[in-house]
């Protein structure tokens, strides 16, 4: 079962066990379904309601243990706050430290506590603990930089690993050019370079650090990837709730309507997504839970003039087949496979592939259910076979957006269902 969010009512209801055991067993659920700021509200009232007065100092005994409990796990456990705001996506602040420069904060799941970084203009770089932004690391920069270790397995296209620039952890992608993936995919790295380096949107891009020709230097995401989905959810189940699942969702969404915005005339397609694995591993965990886009090797730009596009196709990879590719990114004809003569289409491919994304990050609990028949319309709307008829990014977006408010407004009321 997923772990439940904003319960309702009194956390735990009294039964007829001895006044010792009833009290600890109460406060002992509130406070594992982190009812921390309202628990001794509920107290005075609840308690005094249904014990005599001779059991109050058995009854504040018990309360005396939970408080010190409360008190030193706080910081072990997040407070439901914590849990995904309503703001998804960060909140912006001054910071004690440089008055004059502004800060955006997450919550650390890996922390447990408050971490701020820098607001950067194009150009410059800021993490978390940073009191100031720093120009792009340069070649001289990079060549000061040592690799501690390699990050996951190596990958088709780069060499990944682990280094330290001054007391900050980055992580250091270099192209591999000892063989055929490598070179195969040489020239969409570069392109993806320059994109990292033009198309600056922190919030949903992976954030750069630095470049040196076919190296870069990137930001640390310590959740990794979103193949990892699950494991996550069992490292830290607290926040394993319908409303983180379905900020996944939005955030995911997010991305798409960012890159589709039509940014300096470019609408950003992402080509390496053969199946829904390949596509989960290209966007990684931030520490709040939500999404950035990482991996942008394989990224095809739909020119916009006007109303007018120039029109692309996803081949570097050879034929794609299933039913988690756009019916338009199949092969259409009887014949063998011919890259060339591929139909041409747009940025409608990755609408159809929404659904299959965000019912991923739903997983399977009976507890989403309801969630999924509010979502049934709008991603009826996304797997239309008809491209022009497929809703846009900008659109999902507002219904996604519309959904998890309403989540959030009613205390999950009548989005969740028990075994």
């Amino acid at each position: 079962m997923l772990a439940q969010s904003n319960p309702q009512g009194p956390c735990f209801t009294l039964t007829n066990q001895n006044a010792f055991t009833q009290v600890t067993a109460f406060l002992a659920n509130c406070f594992l379904k982190r009812r921390f700021s309202t628990t001794f509200l509920y107290i005075p009232v609840f308690l005094c309601k249904i014990y005599p007065l001779p059991l109050w100092p058995t009854l504040f005994q018990g309360i005396m243990i939970f408080k010190t409990l409360n008190l030193h796990f706080l910081r072990m456990f997040p407070h439901e706050d914590h849990l995904l705001p309503e703001n998804i996506f960060g909140t912006q602040k001054k910071h004690t430290i440089s008055p004059e420069q502004n800060f955006t904060c997450i919550w650390s799941i890996v922390e447990n506590r408050e971490i701020c970084k820098p607001v950067c203009n194009h150009g410059f770089f800021g993490l978390y603990g940073m009191a100031k932004c720093h120009p792009l690391l340069t070649c001289g920069d990079i060549e000061q930089l040592k690799f501690s270790e390699e990050i996951g397995h190596m990958g088709y296209v780069k060499e990944v690993w682990h280094s330290y620039w001054q007391k900050y952890p980055v992580v250091v992608k270099k192209l591999r050019t000892f063989d055929l993936a490598g070179k195969i995919a040489g020239p969409g790295y570069l392109q993806g370079i320059n994109l990292m380096k033009n198309f600056y949107r922190p919030s949903v891009l992976l954030q750069l650090v630095g470049y040196c020709n076919d190296t870069i230097v990137t930001e640390v995401h310590r959740l990794l990837d979103a193949r990892d989905l699950e494991i996550r959810f069992k490292e830290y189940p607290l926040y394993n709730t319908l409303q983180t699942r379905m900020q996944l969702c939005v955030s995911y969404v997010d991305i798409l309507r960012t890159l589709h915005s039509g940014h300096d005339e470019k609408i950003y397609v992402q080509c390496d997504a053969r199946n829904l694995q390949k596509l989960a591993g290209q966007f990684l965990f931030t520490e709040d839970f939500r999404l950035v886009l990482s991996d942008v090797d394989s990224m095809e730009n739909i020119l916009v003039n006007g109303t007018n596009k120039r029109l692309i196709k996803c081949t570097v990879w050879g034929e794609l087949t299933g039913s988690f590719p756009a019916p338009e990114e199949l092969w259409p004809y009887k014949e063998r496979y011919d890259a060339s003569k591929l139909p041409l289409y747009d940025e409608k491919i990755e609408i159809w592939k929404i659904p299959d994304v965000c019912l991923y990050f739903l997983g399977d609990d009976v507890s989403t259910r309801q969630l999924k028949r509010s979502l049934k319309d709008i991603h009826k709307q996304c797997k239309n076979r008809n491209p022009r008829k497929r809703p846009t990014a900008e659109q999902v977006y507002k219904t996604y957006l519309t959904i998890y408010k309403d989540m959030i407004k009613s205390n999950f009321s009548g989005f969740k269902e028990t075994v």
